[in-house]
């Protein structure tokens, strides 16, 4: 069942500029029901310090990428991101989630804020990775087509790198940009995971896979549960944490030593034996990682 906020006009706002001018802007919040998807439309916030003048655009609200129930929040003029969490955070006893998922709180280290799906480069680095799988031994190649199909399978955005703690946003200017239709033309979305309870392991493996995610368990004892092949990097493992950084945790007997793996988190393993013209390959495969939505 989908819930829609239908128009009720809030109390007027009266704002007093630098100028001594004075702005009166209506706050309107929206409360409908309907069947699919959960809206929130229209919302226009006072603020003096951005243009009237900005094209409406949409944020769209996910607890999960692979849901296609959400929370839509309509802007009819540009608002900073502290607008739009305060919004969500506002409607949150209406976010759809899954009865598996439904009393469980944000989990806020796997936020994330999208401009758009799918990645710009996702369909690039898939066919690189099925190139290289023909230039490799063919005992080799079914990891390079096994990881393709997986990154495939993934839901891959173009990330916006910003802080999402609403905290930090609310005090700090350089964490609240300003969300607006020219900045991003398509609908933004914002993923408010749930906290998952498993990892990936992925790249140069026997089996590219998700895992039970275990407290201090570390990248090496993940790798020892799906198997490394003979052309992997046997040094080091990256490990892209849920909220995009991306770490390097040593894995070999000489230089073990353990480091945390976050829930939701990403072991990566990269391929020691690229073929000529693909050696930039694991760099672009961890950038793309970094832009997964849980």
């Amino acid at each position: 069942m989908v819930y829609k906020l239908r128009t009720s006009q809030k109390a007027l706002l009266k704002a007093v500029s630098s100028g001594g001018s004075k702005a009166v802007t209506k706050a309107i919040v929206t409360t409908l029901l309907s069947a699919s998807t959960l809206l929130c439309s229209p919302i226009t916030f006072a603020n003096s310090s951005l243009s009237v003048d900005s094209d409406a655009f949409t944020v769209q609200v996910y607890n999960s990428r692979n849901q296609t129930e959400h929370l839509k929040l309509n802007y009819t003029q540009a608002v900073r991101l502290e607008q739009v969490l305060a919004d969500t955070i506002a409607n949150i006893t209406l976010f759809p989630t899954t009865e598996e998922k439904s009393n469980q709180p944000v989990y806020w280290t796997g936020a994330g804020l999208y401009k758009g799906f799918p990645h710009p480069n996702k369909a690039n680095i898939i066919r690189q990775l099925e190139k290289a799988s023909e230039l490799v031994n063919p005992t080799e190649r079914d990891t390079f087509q096994q990881l393709a199909t997986q990154l495939n399978q993934f839901k891959i955005g173009e990330r916006l790198f910003t802080p999402l703690d609403y905290d930090l946003v609310r005090i700090n200017k350089t964490s609240n940009p300003i969300i607006s239709a020219q900045q991003f033309p398509v609908p933004m979305t914002l993923v408010l995971p749930s906290r998952p309870n498993s990892v990936w392991v992925l790249g140069a493996v026997q089996h590219n896979s998700e895992q039970p995610w275990v407290t201090r368990t570390s990248a090496n004892q993940y790798l020892e549960q799906v198997g490394t092949v003979s052309y992997s990097d046997n040094s080091i493992a990256t490990i892209i944490q849920p909220d995009g950084t991306v770490e390097q945790h040593p894995i070999a007997y000489w230089n073990k030593d353990h480091m945390d793996i976050a829930p939701g988190a990403i072991v990566y393993v990269g391929f020691s034996n690229l073929p000529t013209g693909y050696q930039s390959l694991n760099d672009e495969i961890i950038n793309l990682l970094r832009n997964k939505a849980l």
